[in-house]
């Protein structure tokens, strides 16, 4: 994998690392996040290491390509969502 991108797999995780509760004691006001979704344009390197593996290495889009056939847009949805039985 290119080393300017990041694991596929590490920056899903990094998106998931939220703290799900916002507390603001002063004000009294306590949120919970239960779900999320962000749609975002994406580069993506994918490779096989030497033992066979698939790595899919990310980045933001670096620049604009032209390709045979416009537009060309690369893009992901992540979606996460609060299962309370697992948290329960």
């Amino acid at each position: 994998m290119d080393e300017a991108f990041l694991a596929l797999q590490a920056m899903v995780a990094d998106l998931l690392a939220f703290d799900d509760e916002l507390l603001d004691d002063e004000a009294g006001v306590r949120s919970m996040i239960t779900a999320y979704e962000i749609d975002t344009p994406i580069e993506l390197d994918i490779t096989r290491a030497l033992d066979g593996q698939l790595r899919i290495g990310t980045v933001p889009p670096l620049y604009r390509v032209e390709t045979s056939i416009l537009p060309s847009f690369h893009a992901i949805r992540i979606r996460a969502e609060l299962d309370e039985a697992v948290d329960a």
